[in-house]
């Protein structure tokens, strides 16, 4: 097992080990987690503020499913699903009488129950298989949503519910702050055992069961973990949109969300924060472009893929290490 380890710290170019130098990454981090916070400071308009409300619930939904499409090599197409769950959980919750963190508690525990049955049923198949089982169940969780009109109204949608905060400020903190969290739990997570054998998985799950590692059972809690944050992500979306409807659990929603986790960087902690940010906020950059804005939309995504097809972080990952390389080959040469 301590090869597998060995070898997949070597493949994923992560340090895992402690250094005599401080990780960069937390220090970038948290700077970007102040800066953020320091934001409505500037006196941001409202809409302004919304938006940037809008990324933060977007990079929650996509950290989470970045656990399993990134991190476990799961090919996980529920992710609409989760969030639709998640939406109508947390409001359901509220109009049913639950205060607001009985309401989020709720939509956490749904999207959980809700992945671990799906994983259950369809933990035999694997790769695509596995992905359009996972997108099927999604689907069949958008028609619950739509055809149980007593519980959801329907297509209808559900309004009128309490708002997060007070203020819009206060919205955002709230968010900020329970981004910051995941994304802190995430990286600890990673780096210790349990992240070590989600990463000797992906790279080789046959060597890695081979080696002692309970696949099935790893991948069974990393896929409810990603459940229950992307069903969190989805309540603060409902609660951000004051409104509601099957359509959230679409598959637009679904490539959204995919995209924002290979736009950024899969398999890295800070990718799926940028690339919701990029998501949600370039729309509005063109939108000056009127009826051209989508088809530029469409296209500035599709040269951004094709141009770095392991992300942005990915990007510059491998451009970091090539430095390093050429730095140290110089040095040997002196």
């Amino acid at each position: 097992m301590e090869r597998v380890l060995n070898e997949t710290r070597i493949s994923t170019g992560k340090r895992t080990t402690v250094s005599g130098k401080f990780p960069t990454a937390p220090v970038v981090a948290v700077t970007a987690a102040l800066v953020a916070a320091a934001l409505p400071f500037l006196g941001p308009s409202e809409y302004a503020l919304y938006l940037m409300s809008l990324s933060v619930a977007f990079a929650i939904i996509a950290s989470g499913l970045n656990i399993t499409n990134g991190y476990l090599g799961l090919l996980n197409l529920a992710a609409a699903g989760e969030v639709g769950l998640g939406a109508y959980g947390c409001v359901l919750g509220l109009k049913f009488g639950l205060p607001m963190i009985g309401a989020l508690l709720a939509a956490v525990a749904l999207g959980a129950v809700a992945a671990a049955f799906i994983f259950i049923i369809f933990a035999r198949l694997q790769g695509f298989f596995f992905g359009l089982a996972t997108l099927a169940a999604a689907e069949a969780i958008r028609l619950m949503l739509r055809n149980f009109d007593g519980l959801t109204n329907g297509v209808r949608g559900l309004r009128g519910y309490p708002q997060l905060a007070s203020t819009p400020e206060m919205t955002y903190w709230i968010l900020l702050a329970t981004l910051a969290s995941i994304v802190a739990g995430i990286w600890i997570l990673m780096r210790s055992p349990v992240g070590l054998r989600w990463r000797a998985i992906r790279e080789n799950r046959v060597k890695a069961a081979a080696v002692g590692i309970r696949v099935a059972r790893n991948q069974f809690i990393g896929f409810v973990v990603s459940g229950a944050i992307m069903a969190l992500g989805g309540a603060f979306l409902s609660l951000l949109l004051q409104y509601i409807e099957p359509g959230v659990a679409a598959l637009s929603t679904l490539v959204q969300i995919v995209l924002m986790v290979a736009l950024g960087g899969p398999g890295t902690v800070m990718g799926p924060i940028i690339g919701a940010v990029i998501i949600a906020l370039i729309p509005e950059l063109l939108r000056v472009a009127n009826e051209l804005r989508l088809v530029m939309y469409g296209l500035a995504l599709i040269a951004i893929v094709l141009a770095m097809p392991g992300g942005i972080l990915g990007v510059l990952e491998r451009t970091a290490r090539s430095r390093r390389l050429q730095r140290a080959g110089n040095d040997r040469k002196e």
